[in-house]
């Protein structure tokens, strides 16, 4: 895209100093063995580039003007969508850590809350996904979800909730988060998950008693999540309009 941009503008200029070249400098006419009629020539070259200049101009006041205006208005509904994805992932990480009793990280944007290798190694060897957690406390007005696979599912469904909703708008997507989006989106972990109905989550059993596995596989899905937070840390973050996400600064 850079590369287009530049091109299309060094095209402009150009057009333009050879505009000024023929019409204000008929001492330094362009000629060539080709064309022996140098002031016809000259004329033709002159016509393409005032050409390419009226579409220069079409191209700035329709085309871009334009995306910049829907930019300002999509952007932040974009940013918005791509944080509470991120959150939901948080939230996997946290429940994780909690099931497996590892440390406590305090809820800012910290990458740190995404296991590392020794970590995932303790969360899917001490987590049985099976296991029926008789402890939960029962909200008034919620069904609570029984075991820590049907945990798995739900917030998986919600990142792919999300992640959908921003790339419905992926005409305003840069190529980096196009990509980054739909890496988490084809994932394998993603779309295992994805595999079982929603509706499950109260009855889905895992075929094994721990999460091993997945470790491997969590492993990679959770760097797709680090090289979202740094992209939305460099990109999206100064459009985030929601106040709740706006507190939740990113710190590594």
């Amino acid at each position: 895209m850079r590369m287009y941009k530049l091109i299309i503008n060094l095209l402009f200029i150009i057009a333009f100093i050879v505009v000024i070249w023929i019409n204000f400098f008929e001492d330094l006419y362009i000629t060539t063995t080709f064309f022996k009629n140098a002031d016809k020539f000259n004329r033709l070259v002159e016509n393409i580039s005032m050409a390419y200049i009226t579409s220069y101009i079409f191209y700035i006041v329709i085309y871009v003007f334009k995306s910049k205006q829907d930019e300002r208005v999509i952007l932040p509904f974009i940013a918005d969508y791509v944080f509470v994805a991120m959150n939901n992932c948080v939230y996997f990480c946290y429940s994780m850590r909690s099931k497996s009793g590892l440390e406590y990280f305090p809820f800012e944007r910290n990458t740190k809350i995404y296991p590392n290798e020794e970590e995932l190694k303790i969360i899917c060897s001490k987590i049985n996904p099976n296991e029926i957690d008789k402890d939960k406390p029962v909200l008034p007005g919620f069904t609570p979800i029984p075991h820590f696979f049907g945990v798995m599912i739900k917030y998986v469904h919600s990142i792919d909730y999300f992640i959908k909703i921003v790339l419905e708008k992926s005409a305003f997507l840069d190529v980096e988060l196009l990509r980054i989006l739909t890496d988490i989106q084809t994932h394998g972990f993603h779309q295992e998950m994805m595999s079982y109905d929603k509706s499950m989550l109260l009855t889905a059993k895992h075929r094994h008693d721990n999460l091993m596995i997945y470790k491997d596989s969590l492993r990679t899905y959770f760097e797709l999540f680090i090289k979202l937070e740094k992209y939305s840390k460099d990109h999206l973050k100064q459009y985030v309009e929601r106040e709740s996400l706006k507190v939740k600064s990113i710190n590594k």
